[in-house]
Formats: C-alpha cells, sequence, structure tokens
C-alpha cells in the first residue's frame, strides 16, 4: 500500500503498511457466510409471523410486551444479564469447590447454575422475538447466536441432573464447556447491537435543531400526504390534517426505515420496512416492533412557511 503525501509543489509516494482489519471482521464474516442458516431462518421467521399474526390481534400485542415497547428499550439485554451472571458464579464456585470439596461451595455452584437456567428462559423468548424482525446477513448472525445458547441450555441442564446424582466432575466439565461458550454468544450478541445496530435507537444520533428551521411553503404542503422535509440535517415527515400539522423523525428508530415512505391511517403512520407504527401526534408507538417513540417537532406557520423545531423523544 502506498501513500501520497505532498510538499510544497513535490508529490512523493512511501510504503505504508496495510491495514489489518479487526478480528470482529473475521468473525463476523465468518458467520454471516454460512448461507446453510438461511434454510433454517427463512422457515422459522415465516412460522413466528403467523404465530404473532397481525398487529392489533391479541398475539401480536403479546409479542410487543415480550419485546419491550412498554419499557422504552428491549428487554433482551436485561434479562441475558441474569443467566451470564449467574453462570459466572457457578465456574468460579466450581473451580474453588473442586480443590476443597467444600459442601457450602457445592450448593453455592448448583444453585447459581439453576437460577441461570431461569434466567434463560426470560432471555429466550425476548431474543427470539427480537430476532423475528431481523432481514440479511444480521439474521444468520442472530440465529446461529440463538443455536448455540440452546446448546448451552442442553449443557447446563444435563449438567444440572448430573449435580442432584452426584457425578459432579462430568457435571462441572459440561457446564464449564458451556460457559465458555456463552462467552462467545455474548460477543455475538454485541456484534449484533453494536455493529450492526439492532435492539438500538436509529434516530439518536440525528441532529435537527434547537431554533425554528423553515422547511417549506404552506401551500405546498398536501392534505393527508405523508411530506419529507429537512430541517439542519435531519429528516422529518410531515401530515397536514386541516388546520394541524404534525411532524415526526422520518427515520423509524426501529431498523432506520423511511417513514415518508409508509402508509397513514387515522393520523397513525406505518414504517414499510418491518411495520412499526407511530402516532403523528406526538411520536408514541402503537405497535412495535420498535421500542423507542420518534422524536417530534414543534410547528409554526410565519410569512407562509413552515418552520420545525426539534422537541425531546416522546
Amino acid at each position: 500500500m502506498s501513500t501520497n503525501i505532498t510538499t510544497g509543489d513535490q508529490q512523493s509516494w512511501v510504503d505504508t503498511p496495510p491495514i489489518n482489519p479487526p478480528i470482529r471482521h473475521f468473525i463476523g464474516e465468518m458467520v454471516e457466510s454460512q448461507t446453510w442458516l438461511e434454510s433454517l431462518a427463512t422457515p422459522l421467521q415465516n412460522w413466528l409471523h403467523t404465530l404473532f399474526g397481525k398487529q392489533g390481534e391479541p398475539a401480536y400485542k403479546v409479542k410487543d410486551v415480550i419485546d419491550g415497547t412498554w419499557l422504552g428499550h428491549p428487554l433482551h439485554p436485561v434479562l441475558v444479564t441474569i443467566p451470564l451472571g449467574a453462570w459466572t458464579c457457578t465456574a468460579i464456585l466450581d473451580l474453588f469447590s473442586m480443590s476443597s470439596d467444600d459442601p457450602a461451595l457445592q450448593r453455592g455452584a448448583d444453585a447459581t447454575l439453576w437460577i441461570g437456567m431461569i434466567g434463560a428462559l426470560g432471555a429466550i423468548p425476548t431474543g427470539i422475538t427480537q430476532w423475528s424482525d431481523i432481514d440479511g446477513p444480521d439474521r444468520r448472525v442472530g440465529l446461529f447466536h440463538g443455536l448455540l445458547n440452546s446448546g448451552i441450555g442442553m449443557l447446563n441442564l444435563t449438567s444440572g441432573i448430573l449435580r442432584l446424582t452426584g457425578r459432579r466432575r462430568t457435571a462441572i466439565a459440561l457446564s464449564t464447556t458451556a460457559y465458555l461458550t456463552s462467552l462467545f454468544t455474548a460477543y455475538l450478541g454485541g456484534e449484533l447491537s453494536y455493529a450492526k445496530g439492532i435492539g438500538i435507537n436509529h434516530v439518536a444520533f440525528e441532529g435537527g435543531s434547537d431554533d425554528f428551521v423553515p422547511v417549506m411553503d404552506a401551500q405546498d404542503l398536501p392534505e393527508n400526504k405523508l411530506t419529507r422535509v429537512d430541517v439542519a440535517g435531519m429528516p422529518a415527515v410531515l401530515l397536514k390534517q386541516g388546520r394541524a400539522i404534525y411532524a415526526i423523525a422520518a427515520t423509524c428508530s426501529h431498523l432506520g426505515g423511511p417513514l415518508d415512505e409508509g402508509t397513514v391511517t387515522d393520523g397513525v403512520v406505518q414504517c414499510p420496512w418491518h411495520g412499526s407504527c407511530f402516532r403523528m401526534s406526538d411520536g408514541s408507538i402503537v405497535n412495535g416492533p420498535t421500542t423507542y417513540a420518534q422524536p417530534t417537532f414543534a410547528v409554526r406557520v410565519r410569512n407562509n412557511k413552515i418552520e420545525l423545531r426539534r422537541l425531546e423523544h416522546a
């Protein structure tokens, strides 16, 4: 690799070492390249969509609860800390108990193992509902993450049964293997969240303006039609209904879909990508899969210009 260096009127080229990609690129690409996962992902997602039904139906409302719509952010990251924390305690207590044969340490290791299993029962459905709305290569990573976690659960369940029968060394070998694997699956979960943006608020880092910004002529805004405008670098979608004009962020908080390309019914806009619905009047969530409300804008008309100012999140 060469770099062009300019000094005055002269240019020269110097060799620079190639930049090695981070290890996460290798791991992520390795999992994403597993096309065989598609043969499992497609029918599983189709089945889940059938199970949850349409928006507004009871099963879909249950899905919203499991997703964490009521909480204001995904519920899955909250619950996964329980099995990871508990099984970390199990691994530590097992390590000390093997050198001392202390019954108290053994009971503590067994108890934390089962606490982790109980916590996993909550993490599983929240992970499944969140995964059901992921598209493309990211869903391969999510499915691989879930399959490994299923194997971890089976290893720990077997370990728990063996502990009850007194076969502790075999049980400890299984739970230790499960724990080490869980560290890798936790890494994959972080890859989905922090590198892929799954579960984050996709409007959080958009700018907007604290002052009113003119965006268009008032007479050019059509009635009952979603209209996209720019507010100091932040896209917004407008809706005019009678004398009222509403404005919310045009980027869907779920996975960044363009709300202005969606549909609007009774003042509720539906994202064209995954179906999240928001009230145009205040940006609040009508149904998921999103767990984040849309930012809203104060609207005023001055000198025949529509002006917007960003408000706090709903």
